[in-house]
C-alpha cells in the first residue's frame, strides 16, 4: 500500500463537501447574474482545496473579509463562483463560512490588470442567500466602487500597451489573449461561449471542449479587434510570459496563425 492511499478518503470527502457547496453556488449565481445585468453571466468552479489561482487576484487582498474568510477558517467547504461582465469586470462569491444563508461577493481586479496600485480597492460584501436581495446590494454596496477603481487602475497601469492585444498559447495550447480595454474584452467575451474570462490569469481564453478549431477561433477574434482599431499581435507564448519578461516589453513580428506546439508549463505570475 502506498504512502498516499491513506489520504484517498479524506480527498473523496473533501471533494463530496465542495461538489455539494458548488450545487448550491450554482443555483444561486444563476439567479444574481441576471439580476445585475445582462452583460454578466456566471460560472462556478469545484475546488475542493483551500488554494485557488483567483485568490492572488482577489483586489482586497490580506485585509478583507473575503480573504480572511477563504485563507483563516479550515472549516470553510471550499468552492468559488465567479461572475463576468462583458467589459472584463468579474466578482467572486462564495459561501460564508458558518453562516449558510450567506454568500460573500468581492472584486478581481479587471481584465488585463496584474498590477496592485495605490487606487482604493472595492470591499466586498456579505449578501443573503436570496437572490433579489443579494443583488440590490451589490449593485448599491460594490458595483459602484468597483466600476470606478477599474477604471482608474486600468488607465494607469499599462496605458501606452492599451491598444495592443497579443494572442498566445495558454499553458495547456488553447488560445489566450491579454486585453486590457473594456473594448477588447468585449469582442471576444460578447460571442456564446467561445472565449471566457480566466479568473486565475485575467486573460480570455477559448473553452476546453470548443467546437471551433483554435486557428479559427484567433483569426475571428483578430479580425474583431483589428476593426476595432488595435494592434493585435500572434504568438506562440503566453501573453503572460512576454508581458513579464521585461518591464519594456517590445512587440514581436506578427505571425499568420497559431504554430503548431504548444510551450510548456508557466509559473504563477501576479
Amino acid at each position: 500500500m502506498s504512502q498516499g492511499n491513506p489520504l484517498l478518503p479524506f480527498e473523496q470527502e473533501t471533494l463530496r463537501r465542495s461538489t455539494a457547496v458548488s450545487a448550491a453556488l450554482e443555483t444561486f449565481t444563476a439567479e444574481l447574474a441576471p439580476r445585475l445585468g445582462l452583460a454578466w453571466s456566471h460560472r462556478v468552479l469545484p475546488t475542493p482545496y483551500r488554494w485557488s489561482h483567483a485568490d492572488d487576484r482577489l483586489w482586497e487582498m490580506e485585509e478583507g473579509v473575503l480573504w480572511r474568510a477563504l485563507h483563516q477558517d479550515g472549516d470553510h467547504q471550499r468552492a468559488r463562483a465567479f461572475l463576468t461582465h462583458a467589459h472584463g469586470l468579474q466578482l467572486y462569491v462564495v459561501q460564508r463560512p458558518h453562516r449558510p444563508g450567506e454568500f460573500l461577493v468581492g472584486a478581481l481586479l479587471p481584465a488585463g490588470v496584474f498590477e496592485y496600485d495605490t487606487t482604493p480597492h472595492p470591499q466586498a460584501v456579505s449578501v443573503p442567500s436570496d437572490p433579489v436581495r443579494a443583488a440590490a446590494a451589490v449593485r448599491r454596496r460594490l458595483l459602484p466602487y468597483y466600476r470606478l477603481a477599474s477604471t482608474r487602475v486600468a488607465s494607469g497601469t499599462r496605458f501606452k500597451q492599451a491598444q495592443r492585444i497579443v494572442i498566445g498559447r495558454s499553458a495547456d495550447g488553447r488560445p489566450i489573449a491579454d486585453g486590457l480595454m473594456p473594448r477588447a474584452a468585449l469582442a471576444l467575451l460578447h460571442e456564446d461561449g467561445r472565449w471566457h474570462l480566466d479568473p486565475g490569469t485575467g486573460l480570455c481564453v477559448t473553452a476546453t471542449n470548443s467546437q471551433f478549431a483554435p486557428e479559427v477561433l484567433v483569426q475571428d477574434a483578430a479580425d474583431r479587434l483589428h476593426g476595432l482599431g488595435f494592434e493585435v499581435v500572434l504568438s506562440d507564448r503566453h501573453p503572460l510570459e512576454m508581458y513579464f519578461r521585461s518591464p519594456h516589453p517590445t512587440s514581436p513580428a506578427p505571425v499568420t496563425g497559431l504554430p503548431s506546439a504548444p510551450p510548456g508549463n508557466l509559473g504563477r505570475a501576479r
